[in-house]
């Protein structure tokens, strides 16, 4: 389980990690492209894109649109997610095993911009989240046989399902639906 103290990363490495992140998904993407590679090493390779078409855009994203509205942040650190908090009983027990990168923000400048700014900030991680998977499944259709493809979309479907559910309830659209 995570400890109370979370590491700490600066601003430029925290959006350094996520930048590497993304980069190492599109290598992965690419390699995944090559016709002569067995279905047993595509795979994984697609995997590994998908995760970080997921993982890294999140913070990224909410660091990219907060910095062009004006949210300033502290440092990234790695924590948990804000999921756990809704006790569920097979989720939240493995998300506390399971580090997210986080953004602290500078709860001063907040007070500073619109409330759509601040909304636009909170919920564009989950949108990011959401929406950059996608971008894999046509290649998961044509890269080997159509359950890839289905495989694919079961799971950029019901990660967005889950954060459609979820995080309104404790996430990062439940911070942008209350924000004033």
């Amino acid at each position: 389980m995570l400890t109370k103290k979370y590491p700490r990363l600066t601003l430029a490495q925290g959006a350094s990690l996520s930048v590497i992140g993304l980069f190492l998904g599109t290598i992965t993407w690419l390699a995944a492209l090559v016709p002569s590679l067995p279905l047993a090493i595509k795979l994984p390779l697609l995997l590994f894109t998908w995760f970080a078409l997921w993982f890294f855009t999140h913070d990224l994203t909410h660091h990219i649109v907060g910095s062009i509205v004006g949210v300033k942040f502290q440092y990234y650190f790695l924590g948990r997610s804000g999921i756990t908090k809704l006790k569920l009983p097979l989720v939240s027990r493995l998300l506390k095993h399971v580090p997210v990168l986080v953004l602290k923000i500078d709860k001063a400048s907040l007070d500073k911009i619109s409330v759509a700014s601040r909304k636009w900030m909170h919920a564009s991680g989950a949108i990011a989240s959401m929406a950059m998977p996608v971008l894999i499944l046509p290649t998961a259709y044509t890269t080997g046989p159509v359950w890839v493809g289905v495989l694919f979309t079961i799971m950029v479907v019901g990660s967005a399902v889950f954060t459609l559910y979820f995080s309104p309830k404790s996430g990062d659209l439940y911070r942008a639906r209350i924000a004033k």
